[in-house]
């Protein structure tokens, strides 16, 4: 079994895929490690090697232990305060509740080093695509991280049983314990049974007639890169949260230029009004991004035509569609199943201080899929 790690001085030697269709996340993962993060993910002021074994490539994002960076690249970000954050919206007392949690828990993660953490197969994505990597070659790859980094975690994140039950026992089937990371939703387009809701035929009825003109190609779509990352960041930064990755005009233009990500755009008079995009791997088709103008009308169901579409392309394509995580009932009421996520952590190598650290990290993660469950119950069809 053969690994090579690559970093920014050597990953021009990344050996080229056989196939055209793995060129595009090599040319992706490529440019973060030459170039780094941070000109695409602002709050990802992490380092990013690769590691290629037989053949197939995975991005490290390896965090010595900085605060501050985003859900995707940050376990105390992710676990802490982007839960406590979400927990607040509730009720005022709620809100009082989160921010007198958020020292101490942050102190207990923090003393533990729990932001010392080597992601493996980590896109800086909110969902990545599966690992595909069999028992021996996980092995691998862990003694691998253990050996060059003996003070960090090692972390697979976006695991889950829907996309990759055979990834999932690979690394269960080498010591890794699955800590509950959030909820996603599942849309199985394959047999049709989604259009059995009649949310889901409303919303193609709207496409169907809608006066938008619908764009794919990344020629037509270059000049309005900055327009997708303006509608991006209304949404995802101004509305939800700073913690969720702070895409840059460079992330659009890299992933539309190199074709790791497929968009489509909802364009009126030349000016982009909703947008969303995705990638295609090993049968699922996963949604990365939306955004749309909130300035605009709700009439004009821009989120819904935009969530349309990417339902289109799965059911043209005969895929199940991985629809990330929030907005649960609106995606339950349009057929998608409820999946619970995980990350998959190693520590077996740590002290034990920095273990307790992680288990109780991993008790606040049960308590907060609880919570979620309960908050969050299935709509009444």
């Amino acid at each position: 079994m053969h690994i090579e790690s690559f970093d920014a001085g050597n990953i021009s030697r990344l050996p080229r895929a056989i196939g055209d269709s793995c060129e595009p996340g090599r040319a992706y993962i490529s440019s973060l490690v030459r170039n780094g993060p941070t000109p695409y993910v602002e709050n990802a002021d992490v380092r990013m090697d690769a590691l290629l074994i037989d053949g197939k490539v995975l991005p490290l994002v390896i965090n010595k232990g900085r605060l501050g960076n985003s859900n995707v690249c940050s376990p105390c970000a992710h676990y802490v305060e982007y839960a406590l954050h979400e927990f607040s919206k509730r009720a005022r007392i709620l809100n009082r509740l989160a921010s007198a949690l958020a020292f101490p828990l942050g102190t207990v993660l923090n003393s533990g080093l729990v932001e010392r953490v080597v992601y493996v197969n980590n896109w800086l994505l909110s969902t990545n695509p599966n690992h595909g990597l069999s028992p021996g070659q996980v092995d691998a790859v862990s003694r691998h991280l253990r050996d060059r980094h003996p003070d960090s975690a090692i972390v697979f994140r976006s695991i889950n049983p829907v996309s990759d039950p055979s990834g999932m026992k690979a690394l269960t089937t080498n010591g890794y314990r699955l800590v509950p990371s959030r909820t996603v939703y599942m849309l199985d387009t394959r047999v049709g049974r989604n259009l059995a809701h009649a949310n889901t035929r409303e919303d193609l009825r709207k496409l169907k007639n809608t006066a938008f003109s619908i764009v794919d190609t990344p020629e037509a779509l270059a000049s309005h890169v900055g327009r997708m990352t303006e509608l991006y960041r209304a949404l995802y930064l101004g509305k939800h949260s700073l913690l969720n990755p702070q895409f840059t005009d460079e992330f659009f233009r890299m992933t539309l230029e190199n074709g790791f990500l497929s968009y489509r755009a909802l364009i009126e008079d030349g000016r982009v009004a909703g947008f969303m995009n995705f990638f295609v791997d090993e049968g699922m088709l996963t949604g990365v991004g939306i955004g749309y103008d909130l300035n605009r009308p709700r009439k004009l169901a821009l989120y819904r035509l935009a969530f349309a579409v990417l339902i289109a392309e799965a059911a043209k394509l005969r895929l199940i569609a991985n629809l990330s995580a929030g907005k649960g009932e609106f995606k339950m009421l349009r057929g998608a199943v409820p999946v619970q996520e995980y990350d998959a952590l190693y520590d077996g190598h740590l002290p034990p201080y920095r273990r307790f650290a992680w288990r109780f990290l991993e008790v606040l993660a049960r308590i907060g899929a609880i919570a979620s469950r309960r908050l969050h119950p299935r709509p009444s069809r």
